[in-house]
């Protein structure tokens, strides 16, 4: 084991996992938030996301197509976009739609509205 991020090149690490795959990372985080998907159905897109970045890293860039270290790598940064985009719209719809109900408690979180004022 060369790198313990990237196979060959940090550049394309950042190219193809945290910029490429970031994105449609973050993308996928939002649309599962604003269709009210739980975590699960994130997970399982984000695993498919993944393996669709790995495959990025094998046909341009002559990477390996099954490396499960690098996979798993991968699935990581992967994982943890997707969540916080995930996470930024859930709050925003949580807030946003029921404002009367619920108010931000953080970037991440939401907490219930106090009645008493």
């Amino acid at each position: 084991m060369e790198h313990f991020l990237y196979e060959d090149s940090a550049f394309h690490f950042v190219l193809v996992t945290l910029i490429m795959g970031g994105w449609a990372a973050w993308m996928t985080g939002k649309a599962c938030a604003s269709s009210w998907s739980r975590y699960p159905t994130l997970f399982i897109y984000l695993v498919i996301l993944t393996a669709g970045v790995r495959f990025l890293h094998k046909a341009p860039f002559g990477g390996t197509l099954i490396a499960p270290y690098y996979f798993v790598v991968d699935l990581i940064f992967i994982q943890l976009i997707g969540l916080l985009s995930f996470r930024l719209k859930l709050v925003n719809q949580m807030v946003g739609k029921y404002g009367w109900m619920f108010e931000k408690a953080g970037a991440l979180n939401w907490t219930a509205r106090s009645q008493i004022k």
